[in-house]
């Protein structure tokens, strides 16, 4: 069973699976020009998923701790195995976790105080499909 993207991300994201990379390895010879080319097959293709995180309190010291909470529930998808998730009706299977990312504004700061009482900051997270 698959899970959905916005379980571990929350409603505010976008996804979306670059084409698969194709591995070669090229060889040289002494005394030949040009090269040759072997095709090793498929890298995987990455899924990309952006979006922005939220998370409220009693003022903005709790509302952030509650903030990093979520961040560091995120991040142990990073350590865990292949697994299968969802998003839109769309299924990623065999995916790994490589990369979450907080993206800072122009100023530098990646979370920011809302009126309504949030503490939201923009994230980009980069995974492998493994097939």
């Amino acid at each position: 069973m698959a899970t959905k993207l916005t379980t571990i991300f929350g409603n505010e994201i976008k996804v979306y699976q670059q084409p698969r990379q194709v591995d070669r390895q090229y060889v040289g010879f002494p005394g030949a020009h040009g090269l040759a080319a072997m095709s090793m097959g498929s890298h995987g293709s990455q899924l990309v998923i952006t979006g922005t995180l939220a998370s409220s309190g009693s003022g903005y010291d709790n509302a952030r701790s509650n903030l990093q909470a979520v961040i560091d529930d995120i991040e142990e998808y990073l350590w865990a195995g292949a697994a299968d998730y969802s998003f839109a009706g769309t299924f990623y299977l065999n995916v790994l976790f490589d990369k979450f990312q907080l993206i800072p504004d122009a100023d530098g700061k990646a979370f920011h105080w809302t009126a309504e009482g949030y503490v939201t900051c923009n994230f980009v997270c980069f995974a492998r499909i493994l097939i």
